[in-house]
């Protein structure tokens, strides 16, 4: 299946011969995670966010793609990996295919940026310790007063929960800063 048949199936809601066109880039995106530190699963589940990243910017009916699916896919996912690496303290050992830089366009580093953030900000609150989780989803999204927490956590007052509120947070922003650099 071509580029052009693989984009007009997506677009035409004619997922699963595209699939079966997109998967078949499977093989080289995780023989370059695997060559660079990463396991057979990593390799799947960044070739997943991949596609999500391609299948989002098919959505837009004014996105053209100027280079190949597979150049594509690999630079998103390639960049992907490099984070995952990053967030390891990992080098890359092995850059497997031949890709230049130049054939990353700037909408795939821009696609990837968008997500950053986000995921870095969950990360940082899922490094916490449960207590300091069970706490901010309690005030956040149960919308519990002070009061209520201190009594479910077992504080011994409305000032402490408070004060271990702020601690979380501060923990939370100390684990994002970690993260973004």
């Amino acid at each position: 299946m071509t580029d052009i048949e693989i984009i007009k199936c997506m677009r035409e809601g004619k997922y699963n011969p595209a699939t079966k066109g997109l998967y078949t880039y499977l093989p080289v995106v995780k023989k370059f995670v695997q060559k660079n530190n990463g396991t057979k699963q990593e390799a799947e589940d960044v070739f997943q966010e991949g596609l999500v990243i391609f299948c989002k910017k098919l959505e837009d009916v004014n996105f053209e793609l100027r280079c190949s699916i597979n150049t594509y896919l690999y630079s998103v996912c390639k960049l992907l990996w490099l984070d995952e690496l990053k967030k390891k303290n990992k080098q890359i050992k092995n850059d497997f295919l031949p890709l230049e830089d130049k054939y990353l366009s700037e909408e795939i580093n821009t696609d990837i940026e968008n997500d950053r953030p986000i995921k870095a900000a969950q990360e940082a609150v899922f490094m916490l310790g449960e207590k300091c989780k069970e706490l901010l989803q309690l005030f956040y999204f149960k919308k519990m007063t002070m009061a209520q927490i201190a009594s479910q956590l077992g504080f011994k007052t409305e000032k402490v929960a408070k004060n271990q509120k702020y601690r979380c947070i501060e923990k939370a922003k100390e684990n994002l800063k970690q993260l973004t650099h």
